[in-house]
């Protein structure tokens, strides 16, 4: 009867030993996410049918078996579960600020690839009527197929056209070192007052080619900035010259200079043909123009306000637009102190 009883004290310790070792291993391979087919089996038919024997031997009833695996195994597996979701999420958590910066980074390599594409595509056929231009009188001229009379257009034709290239060329070289140079920028105490009266002044003559009144309206003080002054004479040449060539006969541009809260406002307002709502969005891109006839008419590459957005931008000054269709426009650049 003892060797009986001990017999059955030592497999029931056995068998506990066994089953803890087997369900502690097979928890550990839940909670890793190992789980194959082989284990599910195991875990589902072939564990309890091996437990159920050796109990069966025992002397126990086959639901000892079952109350095992069901009170023991089923327990394990849901905690496995509840480790490897707890898991799961904690490491979701930690590698998200990582994925989010590099879904970041992708989606900025393939906007600036759509830019360079788009960049090259606009430039290509902003060179190509020009070039057609000169090319098609130069052949005329050399062929000896224009009239004496006709050579004095022609030749104006093609130094109009030339000298477009060439001020193309120019924009696109300032861009491209706006872009380059975004840290390399000197900045110093400018005098913006000066400027732009000596802008207002150099485009006099521009200005009454076309029967547009330039004037600048600014307090007696001088208004001092920190800033680049090569920079912001380009800013304000590329605005002035815009709010001319878009600008009705017998229009006007205003350049208006005043101190506000937290720094200093640069306006520029015209008189001009207006942008449509459509359109606002997008008129500081480049190459952009919002009537592509008149811009043939008026000379400009499309690239003046690109221009003013990024030097706006190297100073951290907020650009802010307002047109009305057929009344005019207004740009304001709002420079910190």
């Amino acid at each position: 009867m003892r060797k009986k009883v001990f017999f059955r004290v030592f497999c029931f310790t056995a068998l506990a030993v066994i089953a803890t070792v087997v369900l502690i291993t097979l928890a550990l391979t839940v909670a890793h996410g190992d789980t194959g087919a082989f284990t599910g089996a195991i875990i589902r038919k072939e564990l309890p049918y091996v437990l159920g024997i050796l109990a069966a031997v025992l002397g126990a009833s086959v639901p000892v078996s079952y109350a095992i695996t069901g009170a023991i195994i089923q327990p394990l597996e849901q905690l496995g579960e509840h480790i490897d979701h707890m898991d799961r999420v904690q490491t979701e958590k930690e590698l998200r600020p990582f994925v989010e910066k590099i879904q970041a980074d992708n989606e900025k390599k393939r906007q600036l690839e759509k830019q360079k594409k788009q960049f090259t595509a606009n430039v290509s056929h902003e060179l190509k009527t020009p070039l057609t231009s000169i090319a098609g009188y130069a052949e005329l001229i050399e062929n000896g197929m224009a009239r004496p009379e006709d050579i004095k257009p022609f030749a104006h034709t093609i130094r109009k056209q030339a000298l477009r290239l060439v001020s193309l060329a120019e924009d696109i070289i300032q861009l491209s070192q706006l872009e380059e140079n975004d840290g390399e920028i000197l900045f110093e105490e400018v005098n913006l007052t000066e400027l732009a009266s000596d802008c207002v002044q150099s485009l006099q003559i521009n200005a009454q080619s076309r029967t547009v009144d330039l004037h600048l309206a600014a307090p007696k003080a001088p208004i001092y900035i920190k800033g680049n002054k090569s920079l912001l004479e380009e800013l304000l040449y590329n605005l002035c010259d815009n709010a001319i060539r878009y600008n009705k006969p017998q229009g006007s541009v205003t350049v208006t200079l005043r101190p506000e809260q937290g720094g200093t406002a640069l306006q520029v307002a015209d008189t001009g043909i207006g942008i449509p709502e459509k359109y606002r969005e997008r008129i500081f891109e480049r190459f952009f123009r919002v009537d592509k006839s008149r811009s043939k008419e008026t000379g400009g590459t499309g690239l003046g306000l690109a221009i003013v957005k990024h030097i706006a931008q190297v100073h951290d000054a907020p650009v802010e637009l307002d047109s009305v269709e057929g009344q005019g426009t207004t740009i304001t650049v709002h420079f910190p102190e």
